[in-house]
């Protein structure tokens, strides 16, 4: 056990566990409180991807945001906890007053984090490695999830009357001194340096100096793209829709310059509108399925979605981003026109499909352009959902992928929902010899099956159906199933 939940912290499970032994201490627990267990493999190359994510996002409160210092294969390096994959480092430096002192902006960011129910400790102090600690030790404290802020030259004080385990020291080291009875950091700062230097090494005083600040802590923040922002304030509140017009067209051609410049792509602009004695800025996004820098069509698709927007009365100020930027790929070029064989065309096609869909998209939202895609799922009326064709998708002739069966052992159709009739079979729960199909009798003179279709109880859709494809005396092929537990016969499909 890596990380576990408050009901599974409550039950006795703590990391180091074996996952077999929290199963058995869950198990009563769970099944009283009608609660699932939940087992999730423990991947860090995703934690980090994730947690990089949300250091993008800490960039609201300050520019300086640094992941944990992990090996080179994105692993934790080692026993020290400071490598582990949850949390992050910002210096605050020069911010605080934005949010009106230290305090507001630690409680800003909690509030932040916790309205995307997530779960977080934020801690200030004189040092990364401070603030580390007490974030991690709150738990210790009476108020665990308050945002703690530690005053200016207190950070010693504050250290001396955690537990050791704010140090973030080797395991050994911890069950040594905790059969030494030294369980708070004021207890060991209180042995002499030497010998814990002889019993423990330098590796044990580097991360007491660490956590206390008394060395320098040098981070990697991460670095901040350069946006790509056109933006126009106005003198006086504008309400004109063509004025309004006319400035975004031309916001857009800057943007679209400064990607040239760059020469990069854009997978989606972002307009963002603010309104004389509004705080609040109203925004879209136009999204790409193939990125693009022309200036020509990205105004296009930014005009058509503006014409859907309710825009406000009194506008001051317009603003578009690019976002999503990539380095445009490069086609390999050919020899001979003999080589192309049909490679043109097929980009010609996906480049006109994109802009379709880009257009329609525009216009009409993206959730009202979609796919069918095939998924896998055992119920064969959910084996294909609606994707939206939007942004940063590939569109490709024939993009369904190989669905289950083919034509000729699954319908291509499929009926909206499955039709009771009635079927006459020479043996209980044996296939069906005659059924009655739109008040016509029908002989089966071949049938395939039975292919058996069943869900556990543990979802939502509970099934137990055996299929059968059956051919009549007049050539027609029908998908028709028996629901196991009831004996109800349906159609659910024709073949065509």
């Amino acid at each position: 056990m890596v990380a576990c939940c408050t009901t599974a912290a409550a039950a006795g499970v703590r990391p180091g566990l074996p996952v077999a032994e929290a199963r058995s201490m869950l198990l009563e627990p769970v099944r009283d409180s009608n609660v699932g267990l939940e087992v999730v493999a423990a991947d860090e190359e995703r934690d980090l991807r994730l947690l990089t994510d949300e250091a993008r996002r800490a960039w609201r409160f300050t520019p300086l945001v640094a992941l944990p210092r992990v090996g080179r294969d994105g692993r934790s390096r080692g026993h020290d906890a400071r490598s582990r994959v949850e949390s992050l480092l910002a210096n605050i430096t020069g911010c605080g007053h934005l949010f009106g002192d230290e305090e507001g902006l630690a409680l800003a960011m909690q509030e932040d984090w916790s309205r995307r129910g997530l779960r977080v400790r934020v801690s200030v102090a004189g040092s990364p490695g401070t603030a580390w600690a007490i974030a991690h030790a709150a738990h210790w404290t009476s108020q665990p999830w308050v945002p703690l802020v530690v005053s200016p030259e207190r950070d010693e004080l504050w250290m001396r009357r955690l537990p050791i385990e704010a140090l973030a020291l080797e395991p050994g080291v911890l069950q040594a001194l905790g059969e030494l009875d030294v369980m708070k950091v004021g207890r060991l700062l209180e042995l002499p340096t030497g010998e814990i230097k002889r019993r423990f090494g330098d590796e044990t005083l580097q991360r007491i100096s660490r956590a206390l600040g008394w060395c320098e802590e040098p981070l990697e923040f991460l670095p901040m793209p350069d946006p790509v922002v056109a933006c126009r304030v106005f003198e006086h509140p504008v309400s004109r829709w063509d004025w309004l017009e006319e400035a975004l067209e031309k916001l857009v051609m800057e943007v679209a310059t400064d990607l040239e410049w760059r020469g990069q792509v854009s997978w989606r602009l972002v307009c963002r509108v603010r309104s004389e004695g509004e705080s609040e800025r109203v925004e879209w996004v136009t999204g790409l399925v193939e990125p693009s820098r022309d200036a020509g069509h990205l105004w296009e698709l930014v005009k058509l979605a503006a014409e859907r927007r309710r825009w406000p009365s009194q506008v001051i100020e317009l603003e578009v981003s690019a976002e999503g930027l990539a380095v445009p790929e490069r086609l390999q070029q050919t020899l001979f026109e003999a080589e192309i064989d049909g490679r043109e065309a097929r980009a010609r096609f996906q480049r006109g499909m994109a802009r379709l869909v880009e257009r329609l998209s525009s216009r009409l939202g993206d959730e009202a352009v979609a796919r069918p895609v095939m998924c896998d799922a055992v119920v064969p009326e959910l084996a294909v959902m609606l994707e939206p064709m939007g942004r940063e998708r590939d569109i490709e002739s024939g993009s369904n992928s190989g669905g289950r069966g083919g034509p000729v052992g699954r319908p291509m159709r499929l009926m909206a929902r499955p039709r009771p009739i009635e079927v006459m079979a020479v043996v209980p729960e044996g296939p069906p010899v005659r059924f009655s199909w739109e008040d016509q009798d029908r002989r089966v003179v071949r049938c395939w099956g039975p292919e058996r279709i069943e869900t556990g109880w543990w979802t939502d859709c509970e099934v137990a159906r055996d299929y059968y494809r059956v051919e009549t005396g007049t050539g027609e092929w029908y998908w028709l199933f028996r629901r196991r537990g009831d004996d109800e016969w349906f159609v659910h499909g024709i073949f065509e």
